[in-house]
Order: C-alpha cells, then structure tokens, then sequence
C-alpha cells in the first residue's frame, strides 16, 4: 500500500496554505507569531510524507550532527535558559516516532511481532499500576522514562519500501562522518572542541557517545560490504573503525573486535568467500596499517594506561546492586534507575555521571530480574527470528551484532542514549529488508504459476 498524494492535491495544499496565511497576515497579523511556525511544522510534515528519503535523511543528521549536545553547548555559550538544550534532548527522542509515523501513514503497519516495544509497554503498565516508581515519579517523568525507552524499537511498527530501509542501514554507517566533518567547523569557528578530556576524540558528541556510534556504524558498514563486495563500505567501514580507536572507549572496541571476529570466522564460502578473506588480510594489510595504526597507538595509550581503570563503573554500579536486592524480582518500575544515585552526592558529581554504564544492572532496578530477562529475550527473539529467512549474509551479520550489542550492554547505556536509537532503528531496518527480499521470490512464484496454467 502506497498511499502518496497526487501533484494536484499537492497543489492544493500548498495554495490553500499560503491564502489562509495572507488572510490571517491582513486580517489578524498579532497571530502569525502563532500560526507561522505551525504552518511550517505542517508543511514539513507534508514534504516528509511525500519524500519519506527526506525524513530519513533527517533522522541521521539529527544524530550525526549530535543535535542535543550541540544545543546544549549553543545554550550554555549564549548564557540562556535551558529550553533550546531541552528541545535538542527532546527531538532526538522523538524524530523515530516521527519517522515511523510518516511510514505507518503512507505504507500502513507491519505484520512481524514488535517484541522490544511490547515488553516495555507491559513493564510501563506495571510501573503505572503497582510498581512504586508510580507514587514517587510524576506522570510526566514516567512518560518521558517510556518514550526514551520505547523510541529505538518503534520503527519496527511500520512498512516501507525497500529503499527506504536501504537508506536507514545506509544512513547509519555515515554517522561518526557526519560528526567528525562537522567537528572540523566548530573546532575552527571556536564552537566545540574536536578533542574533549583526555585527549579523547569526541566529534561533534562526547567520546562515549561517538563511539556508540561508531559500533552501529561498524555493523551497516560490515553488512553493505557483504551484500555487495564493493570497496566504498570496506572504506567507510575502516574509516569508522579508526574514528572509534581515536575515541579510545574500550568497552566499544571490545564488541567490535568480537563483531568482526565472529563474522570473520564464521562466514563460510557462501558468504565470504575465502579467496576474498585472503585478499583481505594480505592485500588490505598495509592500507590498514597505514590507516588505523596511528590510531590503534593513540587508543593503546589509554587501553593498556588505565587497565584497571573502570571509569567509574566500580564506584557507581554498588549502587543499582544494592537496589536490585531489595526488589530482585520486578524493580521498582520503569525510569527508576533515574533516582537510585543521588546528583548531588560528591562522590557523583566527581564521576560527572550518574548513568550505569550496565544495561541489565539499570533494567533490573526498573523492571527486576524477571523484566530485565524479558526485555532482553524479546530482543533476542526480534532479532533472531527475524532473520531466518533472511539471505546468509544478512543473517550472520545481524546476529553477529546482536552477540556483539549483548556484550556491549554489560558495559555501557546500550538502550535508553541516542546511541540506542540509531542502533535498533539499522536492526530494524535490517530488518525489514530482509523481510521484503525474502518475499519477493515468493511473490515472483505466484505469479508466474497463472502463467504457466494458461500455457
């Protein structure tokens, strides 16, 4: 179903639109203040259902231009108040539901089981009802909890053509680029520093943050390569890789480095041929040392510096541990992690974060064990599922990422950052392409059997 507007009727839109504002502008001009930045919200929204590529372009500049943190920093530099940094937070959240409504509009609403999305709805209901994070949290606070928790799995609702999820999985490599080449500008204009503490390169994000992407990055890049063998994704997928060794996070590098292994090792012929596995290694050997061993080094540095350095993990994850034994088997309800550290403890402000840096340590004080296990298996079940008549290629690799997005979770914010976002809208639109191409030899089947009836 493609339900797009004809020219005519987008003519019509267009001239109604601006006559009623020319009314409005001679008639009333104190509501154009009002009506004018609505009238471009609507137009917007029109343009983004009739050129969904448009919107998918949006959803990868917000995150790849870091649209919340640069805000953030325009706010603070300009000394005011916090709804510009508050709009930035708000917008990276919502630009997936937004995507995913253009879809489900125009395409309508896919069969497959959005399993993600569907236990954090129950956990939200058991939050709500019985749960006591609904008598300390307003209802705003747990909505806001829902919504950051629910945006990364809500594209999995829709349907769209094949090129629409070609360019999301597309998309998603592209990202640490975009904050690299836009981090070269601010670092000129004096905005942001291209290099935060430590040296760390951080992009137009933090390093953490940079490096999160990096990961999903690293994933539609792999995947590209495997479908196609074309050296553009080999490329982007090396030039990625020396971005997140530049960031010097480690636990990200660690899931990439198991990604890569996996795939590497358990791709048969059919997949990765060996004759290009050979060519790799020995032809691609010198390329890479040229181009990441500088960056292997600089990241070494920190990797082999702080081996017993936990960022902070070691202090702040006592904490949530103490929390789950009081509640072990259902928490106490979604966004309670939020109010397990105290900011304003010295030892927090220290550390400057209060996240947990362990996704299945924050679940677990929101939703228990058993909620945490929920969340976690329904993941495992999208993904899994998901790919079984998917083509060899696509199935190693989403499952490869998923082991490798399972391991990273043990150690970073994985499900509630904007990192999370990107990261399960590529799965989903991994996804969803593979769903498309699985049918149509089946689609091609039936109707070519009509044919061959009438012959």
């Amino acid at each position: 179903m493609d339900t797009a507007f004809s020219p005519a009727f987008q003519r019509l839109v267009a001239a109604s639109g601006a006559l009623g504002l020319l009314v409005v502008a001679v008639l009333e001009p104190e509501y154009m203040v009002v009506l004018l930045p609505a009238a471009v919200a609507v137009f917007a929204a029109l343009a983004f259902y009739q050129f969904p590529l448009a919107m998918v372009c949006a959803l990868v500049l917000t995150y790849g231009l870091a649209l919340d943190i640069q805000l953030d920093v325009l706010t603070s530099a300009g000394g005011g108040g916090g709804g510009v940094a508050a709009l930035g937070a708000s917008v990276v959240k919502v630009v997936p539901f937004a995507l995913a409504g253009v879809l489900l509009v125009r395409y309508g609403l896919s069969s497959a089981i959005n399993w993600p999305f569907m236990a954090f709805v129950a956990i939200a209901g058991l939050s709500l009802a019985i749960l006591p994070i609904g008598r300390v949290a307003g209802f705003g606070d747990m909505a806001r909890s829902f919504i950051g928790s629910t945006a990364p799995f809500v594209l999995g609702f829709a349907l769209a053509p094949r090129r629409v999820w070609t360019a999301i999985c597309r998309g998603a490599a592209l990202v640490p680029v975009i904050s690299v080449i836009g981090s070269v500008f601010t670092e000129i204009a004096g905005l942001y520093p291209m290099f935060g503490n430590f040296g760390r390169f951080q992009g137009l994000h933090s390093a953490p943050f940079l490096a999160g992407f990096c990961v999903t990055a690293i994933f539609a890049s792999t995947l590209e390569y495997l479908r196609e063998f074309r050296l553009r994704w080999l490329l982007l997928g090396g030039a990625n890789l020396a971005i997140l060794l530049a960031t010097q996070a480690r636990a990200p590098f660690i899931a990439v480095g198991l990604f890569l292994l996996l795939v590497f090792v358990l791709s048969g012929p059919g997949i990765f041929p060996l004759k290009r596995k050979v060519d790799l290694v020995m032809g691609g050997m010198v390329p890479a040392l040229l181009l990441l061993g500088p960056a292997l080094l600089y990241a070494l540095q920190r990797f082999t510096g702080e081996s017993e350095n936990l960022s902070g993990r070691d202090i702040i994850w006592p904490y949530f541990l103490d929390a789950i034994e009081r509640r072990p088997l259902f928490g106490f309800g979604l966004g309670a992690g939020k109010l397990i550290v105290d900011p304003e403890d010295p030892t927090i402000k220290l550390l400057g974060s209060s996240a947990a840096h362990n996704e299945y340590l924050r679940l677990a004080v929101d939703a228990g064990v058993i909620g945490c296990a929920a969340i976690f298996l329904s993941i495992i079940i999208w993904i899994w599922n998901g790919t079984r008549r998917a083509r060899s290629a696509d199935q190693l690799v989403l499952r490869c990422a998923l082991v490798a997005a399972l391991l990273h979770s043990g150690f970073d914010n994985t499900l509630i950052a904007s990192t999370a976002v990107m990261q399960f809208c590529f799965f989903a639109a991994a996804l969803a392409r593979a769903r498309i191409e699985s049918e149509q030899p089946q689609r091609s089947r039936r109707s070519s059997s009509p044919r061959r009836a009438l012959a």
